[in-house]
């Protein structure tokens, strides 16, 4: 009990922070609410990358982009749409994922690779919320808004559901999200393009938790970084405690290596259908 309410307390200050140091930047003033954070088991979590640059797969299509579905405790939740409709819906199919049982929708930033197929997957299920960035391209709003789908516009961290939050705007040019999921065994943190650096938002997710960082995937933008940089990249991700590593997307064949030989089996093999659960983090 005396362990929850400090979390509450110490989560409740970082908000506030975050919220005034948006404000003396002259943002306008926007209320952000404090939440509690609540722990996911990680045997009844399951995540399922669905749209990506390679398959994991045979049989189903890659293509550059990035998209991943959530099923945690049941609900279905699905974080960018990647570039082309038809291709996420049909890999959708191919892994049992009916675009019917998905819940809400969190797109990271407005690069179309990541919000392509928003389009095409509201077509077969408007019943669902859409999660966007405030700086969204009123045209990607306008899909939402035209097919019947729910809008909400995000600016500060929230609550996706229980156990699953928002980084809340990060960066700028573009500005961007991640998704950051609370578990028993720590906090996971999914990423579209980590145009905000890959660092900074790892280090969000564990201030806005207060839990070590079981899990970073997604791209993590490095195709152009220098070895150099990489390697300042991994080394502090192991100073930050960070388990087990998933860069895929935009980090860059080479870069992806390099995780690789630092963290071993601990850098898992991403694609598309690629299943992520909590036995991958046994050992």
């Amino acid at each position: 009990m005396i362990k929850e309410v400090l979390m509450k307390v110490v989560l409740s200050s970082v908000l506030m922070s975050l919220f005034l140091l948006g404000c003396g930047k002259g943002e306008k003033e926007e209320k952000v609410e404090s939440f509690e954070i609540k722990e996911l088991a990680t045997d009844r979590l399951c995540i399922t990358v669905v749209y990506d640059n390679t398959a994991y797969h045979e049989g189903l299509r890659s293509d550059w982009g990035f998209a991943c579905v959530i099923d945690a405790d049941g609900r279905k939740l699905l974080f960018d749409t990647g570039a082309k409709g038809d291709l996420l819906v049909g890999n959708l199919d191919k892994l049992a994922c009916h675009p019917r049982e998905i819940e809400k929708v969190i797109l990271s930033h407005e690069h179309w690779d990541h919000v392509g197929g928003l389009a095409e997957l509201l077509k077969i299920n408007s019943d669902v919320e859409v999660y966007l960035l405030k700086s969204f391209p009123n045209k990607v709003k306008g899909i939402v808004t035209d097919e019947g789908a729910g809008l909400v516009e995000v600016s500060g961290p929230q609550v996706i559901c229980p156990g699953i939050y928002t980084t809340g705007v990060m960066g700028r040019a573009p500005e961007e999200q991640s998704l950051i999921i609370s578990t028993d065994k720590g906090a996971l943190v999914i990423t579209g393009c980590a145009h905000p650096g890959i660092v900074e938002i790892v280090q969000r997710a564990r201030e806005l938790t207060g839990q070590d960082i079981l899990f970073v995937m997604g791209g993590f933008h490095l195709g152009r970084a220098s070895d150099k940089k990489v390697k300042e990249i991994i080394n502090e991700f192991r100073d930050m405690g960070v388990r087990y590593v998933g860069p895929c997307h935009c980090t860059g064949e080479a870069q992806i290596e390099m995780f690789r030989k630092v963290y071993g089996h601990r850098c898992l093999d991403i694609g598309v259908g690629r299943e992520i659960t909590g036995i991958d983090f046994m050992n």
